[in-house]
């Protein structure tokens, strides 16, 4: 019995038009948002600060 050889999916093409997606709302974000994205970006700015001193305090703790 003869097998049937599939055609491999074009992943090129896709990946490309994911890439041309994900800039288009990259570009988006700001527009969008506005004023909200400052507050946005500055609470997880703080929210990880916050988690990177609770990591070191728990490493010093561990290596003391």
């Amino acid at each position: 019995m003869k097998k049937l050889a599939l055609p491999k999916p074009d992943v090129s093409s896709l990946f490309s038009n994911l890439l041309i997606v994900s800039a288009v709302v990259a570009a988006a974000i700001p527009v969008v948002l506005g004023d909200r994205l400052v507050v946005i970006v500055s609470d997880v700015a703080r929210q990880g600060s916050i988690l990177l001193q609770e990591v070191s305090i728990s490493l010093q703790r561990l290596l003391s």
